[in-house]
């Protein structure tokens, strides 16, 4: 990002629409230099040398098409926050952007909608300060699943026998698996009026045909190649990571938080430690580095962010922002260690750090850390509900982990 204003291009090869974007985006001038472009290879020519922090393109276009171009800004620029706007919610447009495209608008596009999204994503990228993290993160279109969960799914999926019901278990079984589904279920192509925050509500939305598409055909989830070692660890950190989510979901309830919550909770936990099953996939070498580390004594974070430049919260964070999950969730993962560090009293922040704090150890250290409870955040929480049910909540979590 240059300096405190945002660099966004925006490429449609209708002129109305570029001049009705001119026009409601006026009031963001001050935090925005903006750009506009009839044709990708126009965009693409400018940013040989003039760079963008945010590309957003209309899907259909003569030529180049939006997810052409966006998959050519994605190899060339990878830190680019990339954005599809389409006015058409046909399977092979989707399927198409599935890879290049970090946010999914439909057209007509709602200004604020659009507003809200690159601001969300550009407060992120205050955050997260170092650029090769960004071109990591930013160029990342899939996430490693355990080898043996990928197996059982392609094989579920191959099945006769095969439901909706089966094939969520499996997906939900796994970190990277979920996270990809949900990303995509909850894009503005597939318009429904709730959150979808567990993966049997997307695999009934998307139904079983397209899963399998998704899976057998495109590849949206890529079985983890490497050492047998970190393909244990995943498998741990996805074990972690369940319970992590079953336990966020029961604290909220057990505060008395609404169902929505909880399930957002529940969202939460199973995706908190997905900055280590990227660090796990992408800097295998460097991350043995920074648990060894650990493992003499420094704590996780401390030497995550000195190898790194970020914590694996952050990482996470960053990339469920860039892919769409809501603001209450990505600031719940990113602080859960941290909760006094949030701007407001989120609920589902709460519930993630009574897991994290009563629940099970981070798996991937042999000496467990012990974490105190923000019992601050929690009296900030308690405002609008008595602060004794999140006491209650972490009396109940702590009573659910063998000691």
């Amino acid at each position: 990002m240059t300096g405190q204003r945002i660099l966004i291009a925006f490429v449609d090869d209708e002129a109305n629409i570029l001049t009705s974007l001119r026009r409601t985006m006026l009031s963001m001038l001050d935090e925005w230099e903006m750009a506009f472009f009839a044709t990708g290879p126009d965009l693409l020519a400018r940013m040989e040398d003039h760079p963008f922090d945010v590309v957003v393109s209309d899907m259909r276009m003569p030529g180049m098409d939006g997810a052409t171009l966006l998959d050519q800004v994605a190899k060339r620029h990878p830190d680019t926050i990339r954005v599809i706007l389409s006015g058409y919610a046909d399977n092979e447009s989707v399927f198409r952007t599935v890879g290049p495209a970090h946010i999914y608008l439909a057209k007509p596009c709602n200004p604020t909608a659009l507003r809200q999204a690159i601001k969300g994503r550009a407060a992120l990228r205050r955050l997260m300060t170092g650029k090769e993290l960004r071109r990591l993160l930013g160029g990342l279109s899939f996430l490693p699943s355990a080898p043996r969960l990928f197996l059982d799914l392609v094989a579920e999926l191959r099945s006769p026998r095969a439901s909706a019901a089966t094939v969520a278990e499996i997906i939900g079984r796994d970190v990277a698996m979920t996270a990809e589904l949900l990303k995509l279920t909850n894009s503005s192509f597939f318009t429904v009026n709730a959150v979808i925050s567990s993966p049997l509500q997307a695999v009934r939305i998307l139904g079983l045909e397209i899963v399998q598409t998704l899976v057998l055909q495109l590849g949206i989830f890529r079985q983890f190649q490497g050492a047998e070692q970190m393909a244990r660890q995943i498998e741990a950190l996805n074990a972690y990571s369940q319970a992590l989510g079953d336990m966020a979901e029961n604290a909220a309830l057990a505060a008395g938080e609404p169902d929505e919550v909880a399930k957002a909770a529940r969202c939460a936990g199973l995706l908190s430690a997905i900055g280590s099953l990227v660090l796990l996939g992408e800097r295998q070498a460097d991350y043995r580095v920074v648990l060894e580390k650990a493992q003499a004594g420094r704590p996780l974070q401390e030497a995550e962010t000195e190898v790194f430049g970020a914590d694996h919260a952050l990482i996470g964070a960053y990339l469920l922002g860039l892919w769409g999950f809501s603001d209450s969730i990505v600031e719940a993962v990113t602080f859960a260690a941290q909760p006094s560090r949030a701007t407001g009293a989120n609920p589902i922040l709460a519930a993630l750090h009574i897991a994290r704090t009563a629940g099970p150890p981070f798996p991937l250290l042999a000496s467990p850390i012990s974490q105190p409870v923000d019992r601050s955040f929690l009296g900030l929480v308690g405002r609008e509900r008595p602060q004794r049910r999140w006491q209650q909540a972490e009396t109940s979590i702590r009573k659910e982990v063998p000691r």
